[in-house]
């Protein structure tokens, strides 16, 4: 028979708390890397050439209609040329849904806050408007230092008022938002994680240069422009951490030109956007303009 005293010590042991083992601490999110941002950068390019032979296919089953038979040669006229430009609007929708999956991880993040969308305390719309302004003095001199042929971009312009007018609302209305989410907001921020600004910097510039070389090829004076724009875009993401600034300055850079092309189309027909751009602000800065 067990004694008094082992009972009352098998009594104060059944009353002990029963320890629970302790669940480790999950380990942080870790936000997307130089992988996941290149991986936006080539499905954003994908995007736009694949809306872009969508447009052609079109395109040609529209001639096929009209002639009842296919082009034997491809030109560009004014009906492709519709056709490229609209086809962009839904790639760039789509491209920030790629941008908001790898953000947002799927939805169990918040996008914008995660991304780097704000304002930073140095800098708002009036230093925007300010380097907007700068960097079309840049892009001017680069017109007159630098050879200048004429360009796709420019022929394509050459096409009439729709052509136009759809051109500079693809340049005010997405451009800017889409391409700083995908080159300073996914893209940069991934490889600043893994290998530094440095990196990020040189990296971004050319690829943001990169994409926009077929459309300005012949002309090294607005390739250098394009190159010393991401540069800048860059170099302000990666100093003041934040996207708006970069959205900022790209909207007032485009909307200059935009402005330009809507209210001087003759110019624009004689002169590179940038020019007639200078052009007119200076009429319009001038006392007793009307």
């Amino acid at each position: 028979m067990p004694s008094a005293g082992g009972v009352r010590r098998r009594c104060r042991n059944l009353e002990q708390p029963v320890e629970q083992p302790v669940e480790p601490l999950g380990q942080p999110d870790k936000l997307w890397g130089a992988g996941s941002g290149l991986m936006v950068w080539v499905g954003s390019v994908l995007l736009i050439l694949g809306f872009q032979i969508a447009a052609i296919i079109i395109y040609l089953f529209i001639k096929f209609r009209e002639t009842g038979q296919f082009p034997k040669t491809f030109e560009l006229d004014w009906l492709v040329a519709v056709l490229s430009i609209v086809s962009t609007f839904p790639a760039h929708l789509l491209t920030l849904l790629l941008c908001w999956l790898v953000v947002t991880k799927r939805g169990r993040r918040p996008f914008l806050s995660t991304v780097g969308w704000g304002w930073h305390p140095q800098f708002k719309w009036v230093h925007a408007v300010g380097l907007a302004f700068l960097m079309m003095g840049v892009a001017f001199a680069f017109e007159r230092l630098l050879p200048h042929q004429e360009t796709d971009m420019e022929k394509l312009l050459k096409m009439g008022t729709a052509i136009r007018v759809l051109v500079a609302a693809l340049a005010v209305l997405t451009a800017p938002i889409v391409e700083e989410m995908v080159y300073r907001g996914v893209l940069y921020s991934g490889i600043e994680r893994v290998w530094g600004k440095v990196a990020g910097i040189i990296a971004v510039t050319f690829l943001f240069a990169l994409v926009h070389v077929p459309q300005y090829w012949g002309s090294y004076a607005a390739i250098s422009a394009i190159l010393s724009l991401s540069l800048v875009l860059t170099a302000l993401r990666a100093f003041t951490g934040k996207l708006l600034p970069c959205v900022a300055t790209h909207l007032v850079y485009n909307g200059i030109q935009a402005v330009a092309l809507l209210v001087a189309p003759d110019q624009i027909i004689n002169n590179t956007s940038t020019k007639t751009a200078l052009i007119l602000l200076q009429h319009l800065s001038m006392p007793g303009f009307n």
